[in-house]
């Protein structure tokens, strides 16, 4: 069952970012014009979008990192951190592959070509795309939540020193633990509430503690309108704000990866958002938590290079404690 939710994890989260990316930074007017209204599957991304240039079923740069981390796993059975800034280096020199990195893991991997130590490489910034390999931690330390938050840290902190930037990547690890592993329970607010709890146990800066203690006031007040929630949450990039926004779309709809995941994507609200992020953050924790048979079958197909994750998962897979 466990290596279910985590091909539900994995597939979950690439196909979120890959449908999130058609409406990236677009308001929802721009959305309208550009392809009629919400997206409710793949399409060909509009002229109108950050990624013209990509095709259907085509997913950005936060993936690619994703999976990166995730082929460290699988090579090496543990994460060897010399190993990834390698993969990290060869990624960002081929330009033909990479999908507008951000310049976070840029500046990080070129620091690290040049022969600079990790304190002078590691980047001070708070963009979320800094925290999401941190799935692949979470997925690895499927069994131990602690243990989960400490390596999702880790491997954030290989190309980040911001701490707001590495105690969410830690708190994202340690969600995606908690949804694969079966510790939780959300059929109430209650289990709801105390998901949440025990992700703020973990965190240790107050950014991110802030956030979760707003996810908390925003599932009490039941099930408000999504522009009402982006109001209160965020939807833009900062970290703690995609991550806890991500987290609350996942726990409104804990029993439909379907939904949760195209109400991540329609997460643009009024201004835009970084609605690949959250999509993707809201797919790995639906798709791990309901594991691989929720995530529609269509998509999945669609989703390109999809043999080729399923591959790497597979040996991902071979090297877990179950």
């Amino acid at each position: 069952m466990v290596k279910e939710k985590i091909k539900g994890a994995v597939f979950g989260a690439v196909i979120g970012d890959a449908l999130g990316t058609l409406v990236e930074e677009m308001d929802r007017e721009t959305v309208k014009r550009a392809y009629g209204g919400a997206i409710l599957g793949f399409m060909e991304p509009s002229p109108l979008s950050v990624c013209p240039y990509l095709k259907r079923g085509q997913y950005s740069h936060e993936s690619q990192i994703f999976l990166l981390a995730l082929e460290v796993y699988a090579e090496k059975g543990y994460f060897d951190e010399n190993l990834y800034v390698e993969k990290l280096i060869e990624w960002v020199k081929d330009e033909k592959s990479h999908r507008y990195p951000s310049g976070a893991h840029v500046n990080a991997a070129l620091s690290y070509a040049a022969g600079l130590e990790s304190d002078e490489a590691r980047v001070k910034a708070c963009d979320v795309d800094g925290a999401i390999p941190a799935v692949a931690a979470g997925l690895f330390r499927w069994d131990n939540s602690l243990e989960a938050y400490q390596e999702g840290a880790y491997v954030s902190s290989i190309t980040h020193s911001d701490e707001t930037l590495v105690d969410s990547a830690g708190v994202l690890a340690a969600a995606v633990s908690m949804a694969v592993g079966g510790r939780a329970e959300l059929s109430t607010l209650e289990g709801k509430l105390s998901f949440v709890d025990s992700l703020r146990e973990l965190a240790r800066s107050e950014n991110v503690r802030g956030y979760l203690d707003l996810l908390v006031q925003v599932l009490k007040k039941g099930e408000l309108p999504l522009d009402d929630v982006i109001l209160l949450l965020g939807n833009g990039s900062f970290a703690p704000e995609a991550t806890s926004l991500g987290i609350y779309l996942f726990l409104r709809y804990p029993s439909s990866y379907r939904r949760a995941v195209l109400s991540a994507v329609n997460s643009y609200g009024e201004f835009g958002g970084d609605t690949d992020a959250v999509a993707f953050i809201t797919g790995a924790l639906s798709g791990g938590y309901l594991s691989i048979s929720a995530v529609p079958k269509e998509w999945i197909e669609c989703l390109e290079n999809s043999r080729q994750i399923e591959i790497t998962v597979e040996r991902f897979l071979e090297k877990i404690r179950v």
